[in-house]
């Protein structure tokens, strides 16, 4: 082998790496992203209101959507 194709082969290498970095840097955000939404739902949940309990008589008024 020589010098050039070894480089060339090093250079295709450090490419595939800052490919593999830079995937792994997207998937890390979408996966924050991910959360930071599961959190905001799960906030909203705790927040939402309630639907009224039954009464004795069993019918119940309710203006929970």
């Amino acid at each position: 082998m020589d010098i050039s194709s070894i480089a060339g082969a090093t250079q295709l290498i450090q490419a595939g790496q800052s490919q593999q970095a830079l995937s792994t840097a997207m998937l890390k955000q979408a996966a924050n992203q991910q959360n930071q939404m599961a959190n905001m739902l799960a906030q909203n949940a705790r927040q939402a209101p309630q639907p009224a309990q039954a009464s004795r008589s069993g019918y119940s008024f309710s203006t929970y959507a």
